[in-house]
């Protein structure tokens, strides 16, 4: 199994810094991602939020290409309903060229309603979109001339002279929760990024049905927050309010897979809080081992997200942990998962 780093660029809203340092320390930890051998980074995208959660994955995706070497890059995830595909595939492109073929695409369809509000996208359009967006996407990649005539985009004779450097073209994933993306995506071939998620087994046994082998895919669990500190309650600490303040955004915005968000001070004494099925990994070095271990060394994925870059988590402190985890964590996870 490998290591990526989960990530959003977001303020604590009881905290807020100007974004400019915010953007400029969550950067730094970017860069020793790839310095400390964690296999990704991956960066969300939202709108319109009180915690200024990065709006545009790409544009700082490119930037990281220019100060990285290894760590491949991907969107986890890109809203495809909001964006014009042949914009995506051109960007994406691009910063597939900028990083030396080291990009992922990592695709949601289920954007929240206020998103859907402000961009004029009907909730109920957005499923359909984000299918028909990608297949323009893999025409502009593969093919040299294409038209395309479906429901919601038109495109006559277009020829994308900007291509990218991945053959037939970079990664596509899905972060596919519900039965529908899940068996989607599988019918197309597209890995599953929320692997361990509601959709996981639905995925699995529609990839079997297209007669599409489980171990040719590629399984990362969902976002797992994470934080290491010299004792358990420094750790714990450090990370309750930005952990409580994750779980807030999406109560707030109405996400059914959060419910209730423990008040403060309680995440520490609640058993298996976390995110949208995935613990927190809080504590010390070997307290965050052992539950990553007992969680992950049979699972089926190849790649766990952890989400280290905590909103109003100092940076020194971030570092830390990174350090900590690539360490004495890293090594060992090399050996873990299971079949898929």
């Amino acid at each position: 199994m490998d290591a990526g780093i989960a990530a959003t660029i977001r303020q604590l809203p009881s905290r807020p810094r100007p974004l400019v340092d915010v953007y400029r320390e969550q950067m730094e930890g970017f860069v020793l991602a790839d310095s400390l051998g964690f296999k990704h980074l991956w960066l969300a995208e939202h709108h319109f939020a009180d915690d200024a959660h990065n709006c545009s994955a790409l544009p700082i995706l490119a930037a990281v290409a220019a100060q990285t070497q290894r760590i491949r890059i991907g969107t986890y995830i890109i809203l495809m309903a909001f964006h014009n595909p042949i914009l995506v595939a051109e960007d994406a492109a691009t910063v597939d060229l900028l990083s030396n073929g080291r990009l992922d695409l990592a695709v949601g369809a289920g954007p929240m309603p206020v998103e859907c509000e402000v961009f004029g996208i009907p909730t109920t359009e957005t499923f359909a979109r984000t299918y028909e967006a990608l297949e323009v996407i893999q025409k502009c990649w593969t093919e040299e001339v294409f038209s395309h005539h479906g429901k919601y985009f038109n495109f006559d004779n277009v020829r994308m002279t900007t291509k990218p450097v991945q053959r037939p073209h970079p990664p596509i994933w899905m972060a596919a929760a519900g039965p529908q993306s899940a068996t989607k995506s599988a019918q197309r071939g597209y890995h599953l990024a929320m692997g361990m998620g509601p959709g996981h087994a639905t995925y699995v046994q529609a990839l079997r049905d297209a007669g599409r082998d489980p171990a040719q895919q590629r399984f990362c669990s969902g976002p797992i927050g994470i934080h290491i500190a010299d004792t358990a309650e420094q750790a714990w600490d450090e990370a309750e309010e930005p952990l409580r303040a994750w779980l807030q955004f999406y109560q707030r915005r109405g996400a059914p897979f959060v419910r209730s968000v423990p008040p403060a001070g309680e995440f520490r004494r609640t058993p298996n809080i976390g995110f949208v099925g995935m613990p927190f990994m809080v504590g010390t070095v070997a307290d965050v081992g052992e539950r990553l271990r007992a969680l992950l060394y049979k699972a089926p994925l190849d790649e766990m997200g952890l989400y280290f870059h905590l909103p109003g988590i100092p940076v020194e402190s971030v570092k830390k942990s990174m350090r900590l985890f690539a360490r004495h964590i890293l090594p060992d996870i090399k050996d873990w998962g299971g079949p898929k």
